[in-house]
């Protein structure tokens, strides 16, 4: 079966379809879905989703540049859903300087949310867009402390894909490893050994080739897990072995 690991359902896109979402990714193989929330609003939402679908999990957790402030006030309502039965852990968290911001407001968030991370014993799905040397800072802090760091969106190299394998991190591909004129996510594919490798959509946001340009949805997630066996060199139903055991291992989860 195939796995997406990062789905936003709470978004408009989907707003009154999810029975039919829901009806599609099955009928393409897909058997899991770990939907992930960015701010307040959306990680509730994710966590009644859910609820109401046994194939459905959900991540908490506020985005560096979508997501509130990571106020104790704000923390304690993302602790709170951390309780639910279906909540893996937190994300969407981490660092965005791709766009002019206050990175010391973004990096105060960050930080007090890996930190609610190791306290409640959770992985963390992080984004991480044009600061690889302060997020190598933070991992080489919390890394250690926590289950898994999973590295959703990401802007490096080869090289610096290197440095967060190191820190244990495991890697999340979607649709960009589809697009033929895309080459450095080509070049992180090689090295990231086959333990360490995760699919996911973004949905609504990255269909992958031959739906470019449409809304994404995780019905196409075997089209990312079929471009990495090609670039493994592996069958089809053993990459999506191996998917299923990583999926397990970095959320501590018993997949159905």
């Amino acid at each position: 079966m195939y796995i997406d690991t990062h789905a936003h359902l709470t978004d408009e896109a989907f707003k009154d379809r999810i029975q039919q979402v829901v009806e599609d990714y099955r009928a393409a193989g897909v058997g899991l879905v770990i939907n992930v929330g960015y701010d307040l609003k959306s990680s509730a939402e994710s966590a009644y989703i859910a609820q109401k679908y046994d194939d459905i999990y959900f991540l908490a957790g506020l985005h560096p540049t979508d997501g509130e402030p990571a106020t104790p006030d704000n923390l304690a309502k993302i602790s709170e859903l951390l309780k639910a039965e279906k909540c893996l852990g937190i994300g969407e968290i981490g660092l965005d300087y791709h766009w002019e911001c206050d990175r010391a407001a973004q990096k105060e968030s960050f930080y007090a949310q890996l930190e609610l991370a190791v306290d409640a014993g959770v992985p963390v799905s992080i984004h991480a867009r044009d600061c690889a040397e302060e997020m190598l800072a933070a991992l080489k802090i919390y890394a250690p402390k926590l289950p898994a760091c999973v590295l959703h969106c990401y802007s490096l190299g080869a090289e610096c894909a290197k440095q967060f394998l190191k820190y244990g991190c495991t890697f999340a591909f979607g649709g960009a490893i589809t697009f033929k004129n895309n080459k450095q996510i080509y070049e992180v594919a090689k090295v990231v050994p086959k333990d360490r490798l995760l699919t996911e959509t973004d949905c609504p946001y990255m269909a992958p080739v031959p739906h470019r340009g449409e809304v994404n949805e995780p019905k196409y997630v075997g089209l990312a897990a079929e471009k990495l066996a090609e670039i493994y060199g592996l069958a089809s139903e053993e990459m999506q072995e191996i998917l299923y055991q990583n999926t397990r291992k970095t959320f501590g989860l018993r997949v159905k």
